[in-house]
């Protein structure tokens, strides 16, 4: 993953914070440029619905590419560190956190900090929109949430695009009663016999989705 992928994750972005910040409009795009102190460095730093970022060694004017390495020493890293450390000021600034992609993801995600204080734990580099929610003794998972093609989910579907889903314990006993509601779905990577799958798309209230996290919450 390039850094600008992993810092700016889940990160909504504010054009009019970037312009604040210093970004100029230069033709379609937004741009910020700073020389590093005590280098021949420049880091220029692009907007086009995504951040992107190049260092510049302005004797050469030729790209300078050593401090995408992480394995980066010395020098480079000095270097990487100065880089990412624009790019988290950038973020602390001008951007919004977003973990989730749906309306009802950010809801119910209000709603399990307000209630437990849980904040989402990104824990697969592989897959990095899935988060897990665990309780703070036993730090055992009461929820995931992650985006995967709904035909992965809905059986009943061929659709390729993808949807945000939640995971979460039921009580084995009413699992074949859950299932026979709209929105809920065998679950998709965890045990089928304790676990649904729900679509996050408003099928399925918030008051009943947020009574099935309090019930998985419990049963961990």
């Amino acid at each position: 993953m390039r850094i600008e992928q992993e810092i700016f994750a889940h990160y909504a972005i504010d054009e009019k914070k970037l312009l604040g910040y210093g970004f100029q409009p230069e033709k379609m795009h937004l741009v910020y440029a700073k020389d590093l102190p005590g280098t021949n460095f420049r880091i220029t730093v692009t907007y086009d619905r995504t951040i992107s970022g190049r260092i510049t060694d302005l004797e050469t004017q030729e790209d300078y590419f050593n401090f995408r390495l992480e394995t980066a020493r010395g020098y480079s890293a000095e270097i990487r560190q100065q880089f990412c450390d624009l790019l988290l000021d950038i973020r602390e600034k001008c951007c919004k956190n977003q973990y989730f992609r749906t309306e009802q993801g950010r809801r119910i995600y209000d709603y399990i900090f307000e209630t437990y204080g849980t904040i989402p734990e990104f824990l697969w580099p592989n897959i990095p929109s899935y988060a897990a929610f665990r309780r703070q003794e036993g730090k055992k998972w009461y929820a995931v949430i992650g985006s995967v093609p709904r035909y992965k989910v809905d059986p009943a579907s061929a659709s390729v695009q993808d949807v945000e889903v939640m995971n979460l314990k039921v009580d084995q006993d009413k699992i074949d009663a859950l299932l026979k509601k709209p929105g809920l779905y065998p679950a998709f990577h965890m045990n089928k016999k304790c676990w649904v799958s729900v679509i996050l798309d408003d099928t399925l209230s918030d008051t009943m989705l947020q009574a099935m996290v309090s019930e998985s919450y419990e049963r961990i």
